[in-house]
């Protein structure tokens, strides 16, 4: 396996610490240990420091369990982030000379995978003008009796978007009609600034992989703590692929998930309390920059995705943003899709405001 370069991650790993504005973050403030312990109530001091199940706590699977209808523990395996998730779910399935369809733009994550396990990645893109909506047309287009996997991301990362139920089914009906399975990433999920929980590819079909975690839609991602919700032959798979990784989750993060989805109410009450308060922070800033900026509004997530028509690639603009404005946001070209920057809105209110500042100064010289 040779993974390409993970052009975001990269950046972000080495940067996020040392700018001072980091607007490429796509989640919420994340909580304090202290607020942690305080809102879910967690008594953690009896719970030993030894290796937990390698599949999970119960208690912490059945937790997930509660939020896709009609799934049990058994279908439910905890991972190191959603990252971990999604790693297993294309490593367990890919293998070379499959054909993978990802609906894009996308986390890239699972465009690198899949390149790396030999696959022969079809991209089958959402547009703007479209209010990035999924063209079942172009998607049926893209599959072949060579497909394996389908791959959707909703709610978008990067567009903030959410397919909506009869785009689930449409990806669904196409995927039964070669028999390819589907991997649905909803971290994002209950991050919805309108309050409605988006619909879930859960139940569609029955090779649906799900992924999530509590890293974006509940504020926690220092916990690294994911998931895989799937048929047990996938659930089994990805678990003996984890002993090579992982093995097992923190002990003390799966206490801490366990109360997370416990309160899970209060927390994505939380989320969305912020995202309602500093979308329009963001959204007035863009507004006075409609001459060279265009977006369509996010419906869920910490983030809005720009198009623009500034004499520069994202990149170049990106990195003068971080060695010269000490401030950050994602180039849309870590997307694919250049001329385009996502920025974050989930930070602090002032951090936000300060680094929007900074992209303000980096902007005029670019203009046309």
């Amino acid at each position: 396996m040779r993974f390409p370069v993970f052009e975001m991650e990269r950046m972000q790993s080495a940067w996020e610490h040392r700018v001072r504005y980091d607007m490429s973050e796509s989640g919420v403030e994340p909580l304090t240990l202290a607020e942690a312990a305080r809102l879910l109530d967690v008594a953690a001091g009896d719970v030993r420091l030894g290796y937990a199940d390698g599949r999970g706590r119960e208690a912490t699977r059945a937790a997930v369990a509660r939020i896709h209808d009609g799934a049990g523990p058994d279908d439910v395996l905890i991972t190191t982030g959603t990252s971990e998730a999604n790693f297993l779910a294309l490593t367990t399935l890919v293998e070379r000379g499959d054909d993978v369809a990802i609906v894009m733009p996308n986390y890239m994550q699972v465009h690198g995978l899949a390149r790396g396990l030999g696959g022969n990645v079809r991209e089958v893109w959402l547009h703007e003008d479209e209010g990035w909506r999924l063209d079942p047309d172009r998607l049926r287009a893209a599959v072949t009796p060579r497909t394996r996997l389908i791959c959707v991301c909703t709610p978008n990362n990067p567009t903030g978007q959410i397919l909506a139920a009869a785009e689930l089914s449409a990806v669904a009906e196409i995927a039964s009609s070669v028999g390819a399975w589907v991997l649905s990433d909803e971290v994002y999920r209950g991050a919805e600034l309108g309050g409605v929980e988006s619909a879930t590819m859960w139940g569609r079909y029955e090779r649906v992989i799900v992924t999530g975690g509590l890293s974006k839609a509940y504020g926690l991602p220092g916990l690294r703590i994911g998931w895989i919700v799937a048929p047990r032959e996938r659930i089994d798979a990805a678990w003996a692929q984890k002993d090579y990784t992982t093995i097992v989750a923190a002990s003390v993060s799966e206490v801490m998930a366990e109360a997370a989805l416990r309160n899970r109410p209060a927390l994505l009450e939380r989320t969305r309390r912020i995202l309602c308060e500093r979308w329009p922070v963001l959204e007035a800033w863009a507004r006075s920059k409609r001459g060279t900026l265009h977006w369509t509004a996010p419906r869920a997530g910490a983030i809005c995705f720009f198009g623009y028509s500034y004499a520069v690639d994202s990149w170049p603009l990106v990195e003068g943003l971080i060695t010269e404005r000490s401030a950050m946001v994602v180039p849309g070209s870590h997307f694919l899709m250049e001329r385009h920057l996502r920025i974050g809105f989930g930070g602090p209110l002032a951090k936000l405001r300060a680094g929007l500042a900074e992209l303000d100064a980096a902007l005029p010289p670019f203009a046309t």
